[in-house]
């Protein structure tokens, strides 16, 4: 059963990379995920070499504005299915949960289920696949056993086609997903560092408070900086 379950779950990924006559790339299990599993949106994250869990692919807008919020908040079933390396099941977020801020948003965009799943890489988690529904409740065993695997194909595609300098291979692995947008982010970041005199860690706190408390997206505040419409100093911490 498992074996079966597992090549229906191969065979999904590589139907949506042949719908489109190119190699398997992350938005295939994605987009695989999300059709099989129900979902209104699937998210891949990759931790960064900040530590943090960054987003490198959303099967949809509403989904990418979650992902980001997330990761501006840092708060989330993402974030913390990384950090504690175990799967997150918010199976209704609009009753009280450990992520308030984040719920009452995913809510406002549509969502009311969210699940995380860590990709382990041996005893450590290097990224997340995670899945929202527009329905509240709780995977099926089967569902649930079928997200683990899409975890896995994942895991199996960083493995297989990731190397030390960037490539042509990774850059179609993670073709039409967030490109452009992040580099922003790890851009501004290096000038907050510059400006603040400082590592960068702070520097993206820096920027991610900013844009919080400012209720803009992380990317388009990053563009103001890189654009130098927006400076930090020190003495504003």
């Amino acid at each position: 059963m498992e074996d079966g379950r597992a090549r229906e779950v191969t065979a999904s990924i590589d139907k949506a990379a042949q719908d489109e006559g190119v190699p398997v790339a992350v938005r295939h299990v994605c987009i695989a995920c999300a059709e099989r599993m129900r979902a209104v949106g699937v998210v891949q994250y990759v931790v960064s070499d900040l530590g943090q869990g960054e987003p490198v692919y959303a099967t949809d807008l509403a989904a990418e504005q979650i992902a980001e919020l997330q990761v501006t908040l840092g708060e989330g079933p993402a974030v913390d299915a990384l950090a504690e390396e175990r799967p997150m099941l918010a199976v209704d977020l609009t009753e009280p949960s450990r992520w308030p801020t984040f719920a009452q948003a995913a809510v406002e965009a549509g969502v009311r289920a969210v699940f995380a799943f860590p990709l382990q890489m041996g005893s450590i988690a290097v990224g997340v696949l995670e899945v929202y529904r527009a329905m509240s409740g709780d995977l099926t065993t089967v569902e649930y056993r079928d997200a683990l695997l899409y975890s896995d194909a994942a895991m199996a595609l960083l493995l297989e086609h990731i190397d030390d300098e960037p490539s042509a291979r990774e850059v179609g692995l993670f073709a039409g997903g967030f490109g452009n947008r992040w580099d922003v982010v790890h851009q501004a970041t290096g000038v907050i560092s510059v400006q603040l005199r400082s590592g960068l860690s702070e520097a993206f706190l820096r920027l991610r408070g900013h844009a919080f408390f400012t209720g803009r997206g992380l990317a388009d505040v990053a563009e103001d900086v890189i654009e130098g419409r927006l400076r930090f100093d020190r003495d504003d911490a």
